[in-house]
């Protein structure tokens, strides 16, 4: 038998760097670009960065990424590096799901063995053993609270591969080899945040290899060889203050810090440039880069430079095998330069919103006789969110398909990032709205914009309640919009009146004209009408003028805008007396006051009586004496109506000081209605 004698000889290769420990990745060439992204990470590649930022995801997103290195790892053509998916749902969750076969590390250990036959020949035999970790999928879930905060968790899966050659004597002592596989698989779980402290900062946080899951161990014999990431926390913050710029600053439990720059020349262009310091003691590697966006595509490229290359070859041969000098496989003390690029496309995208409605409050039904207050006064309020990191302009429009021609705007309210604020909308109904004969519910859409926006933001849908065109809110400052002195039927009204007492009136004292003219036309208007009275003595139906007239009858209401539209129709100002006693809501009254002209020192010319009537200043501030009448006393003629509203207006406002307790009110009616 032959003689032998062996040994084995281990070659080792030991790089004065391999400690170091780093948490960079090298899925997303916007990342690699700045070095700093854990503040404001976005779309699939987040899943490395930080899972927080999975919230900025579009609608479904699909990640494609490719690089080419100067390591032997790369082809001619490139690395294949990962694909991801990643969809948006519910407005605030998002999911991912990436495949990254192009994620692997690979280590060469080289032995060798002599042995010396039977003649005393040295024959040598080398053996290697091979480790590769990988890191194959990666899986990752986000969350966007409403005050800003995003929260999110990735899982990593890592497979490790050991091919160990080895040599044995066959029966008939030939050296033969034969080569042994081992196989071990793990999870690593990552925790992550972004949030803004201000409309211009935000920052993130991410924990790496949080937790760690293993499904298959390696054989006892390489456990030195387990992958065991190391626990890192690395935090960073953004700032957006400076006009088409983003600058970014990382760091890390290990003392590595990277500051990078973004800047967007323009809506399709962005720059960017990164660098990476390890321990604060030497630059360890630059980024370069650039974006092109053109909806729904965003192409990013990217150049990772190290100044100091030597041993950066992607396969390496030695005994580094120091697992805890990893935090992950993607960035390591042996990655080479490369090339990247990622494609990304965003399907369905819609426009990100900036503003939400919270909640639409209607403030009460639409009155069809007083539509044009709902230009002035607020028919509804909008709750509007900010839902941006930026101060935005917003505005609320409304619109009612049937009854407006257009949809009608607020002004612009600024409002903060996460602010909530209620803005008061209006109406400008048109010409329709008046064919309302009845109680009826329309539709209404309330929209939010942003002024830098070309679509809405936002929209809720809401009802609205118009009132048929005799309808009164029972507001007395409403009951003006029934008032119309300038309807042709009520001037005739007017003009034939006064017509018949003309030879009465061109003889009479123009210093008691005006009050002349008012008891002619209340005497005809009583020849006419008829007192119905109202059990309603809030919301009411009010007749417009013309129709009472036609009608020949009306209730208080009716009797008193008819009364104040036959004055106001020849020149003569009028106001309403509106008495809501304290105690009895239920017997509130309406009725009038009208400017007789007579100055106060001629009052006898009209009355002995000064509690007959009222002396307060009219529309040109000059005083004046004015008379209450009470409309309902119609049929009994215009004496009898005076006494009764002089009688009330003085037990009111006089004995009862109704006027300064606030239960009776004086309406002036404009000229201009």
């Amino acid at each position: 038998m032959r003689i032998i004698k062996g040994y084995i000889i281990l070659l080792v290769f030991v790089f004065t760097d391999y400690h170091n420990t780093y948490a960079q990745h090298l899925s997303s060439a916007r990342g690699i670009a700045l070095g700093a992204f854990s503040s404001f990470a976005g779309s699939i590649g987040s899943l490395d960065w930080n899972p927080a930022g999975l919230s900025s995801l579009g609608n479904l997103e699909i990640n494609v990424s490719n690089f080419t290195s100067t390591g032997n790892q790369s082809s001619g053509i490139g690395v294949f590096n990962s694909i991801g998916i990643g969809k948006k749902f519910l407005d605030n969750q998002a999911a991912a799901v990436q495949y990254s076969p192009g994620k692997k590390l690979d280590f060469v250990l080289s032995s060798s063995f002599s042995i010396f036959d039977t003649a005393g020949n040295k024959v040598t035999a080398k053996f290697d053993q091979k480790i590769s970790y990988n890191q194959n999928y990666s899986f990752g879930y986000s969350y966007l609270f409403s005050n800003g905060l995003s929260v999110g968790i990735g899982a990593h899966y890592f497979e490790t591969k050991i091919s160990d050659m080895r040599y044995r004597f066959d029966e008939t002592n030939s050296i033969q080899s034969y080569t042994e596989e081992y196989t071990a698989q793990m999870w690593s779980i990552d925790l992550g945040l972004i949030t803004s402290i201000s409309e211009y900062w935000s920052q993130g946080l991410t924990i790496k290899n949080l937790f760690q899951f293993s499904e298959h161990e390696l054989n006892q014999k390489f456990e030195n060889y387990r992958l065991n990431l190391e626990k890192l926390l690395r935090f960073g913050f953004s700032y957006t203050g400076i006009d088409d710029f983003r600058i970014a600053l990382d760091g890390d439990s290990k003392y590595n810090f990277q500051f990078g720059t973004e800047w967007t020349p323009d809506s399709w262009l962005q720059l960017r440039s990164g660098i990476y310091n390890s321990k604060w003691k030497s630059i360890d590697a630059v980024g370069f880069g650039l974006g092109i966006i053109y909806n729904p595509v965003r192409i990013d490229i990217a150049y990772l430079k190290f100044p100091h290359s030597e041993n950066r070859t992607n396969t390496i041969t030695g005994d580094v095998f120091k697992s805890n000098s990893f935090v992950d496989i993607d960035y390591t003390a042996f990655t080479a330069d490369r090339l990247s690029l990622t494609a990304t496309i965003n399907l369905w995208q819609t426009r990100e919103s900036l503003a939400r409605i919270e909640y639409v409050e209607m403030l009460g039904e639409v009155f069809t006789a007083s539509h044009q207050v709902y230009a002035f006064r607020p028919i509804g309020k909008a709750r509007v969110k900010n839902i941006s990191s930026k101060s935005i302009q917003a505005k609320v429009s409304f619109f009612v398909e049937e009854l407006m021609t257009v949809p009608t705007d607020t002004k612009s309210y600024t409002v903060s990032p996460n602010e909530v604020i209620e803005i008061p909308f209006f109406a400008v109904f048109n010409e329709l709205i008046s064919a309302v004969k009845k109680f009826s519910i329309f539709d209404g859409t309330v929209f939010v914009s942003v002024e830098t926006a070309a679509d809405y933001d936002d929209k809720y849908q809401t009802r609205v309640l118009v009132r048929s065109k005799n309808d009164w809110d029972g507001d007395p400052m409403s009951l003006r919009y029934f008032i119309t002195p300038n309807d042709p039927e009520i001037i005739k009204f007017t003009r034939d009146a006064l017509s018949i007492q003309k030879l009465f009136l061109d003889s009479s004292n123009i210093a008691i004209l005006d009050f002349l003219k008012s008891k002619i036309i209340f005497n005809v208007f009583a020849e006419k009408l008829l007192y119905v009275r109202d059990p309603m003595t809030s919301k009411d139906f009010v007749q417009y003028p013309s129709e009472t007239l036609s009608l020949h009858g009306g209730d208080c209401d009716d009797l008193t805008v008819s009364y104040a539209s036959l004055l106001m129709s020849i020149g003569i100002s009028v106001a309403l007396v509106d008495v809501v006693p304290p105690d009895q809501p239920d017997k509130a009254h309406i009725y009038l006051i009208f400017d007789s002209g007579v100055t106060p020192e001629n009052g006898d010319m009209i009355s002995s009586n000064p509690k007959k009537y009222i002396i307060r200043k009219n529309e040109k501030g000059k005083e004046t004496i004015w008379i209450p009448v009470e409309t309902t006393f119609v049929s009994k003629g215009f004496d009898e109506a005076w006494v009764e509203g002089a009688q009330q207006y003085y037990e009111n406002a006089e004995l009862h000081s109704a006027i300064e307790r606030g239960w009776l009110r004086i309406i002036d009616l404009p000229s201009g209605i």
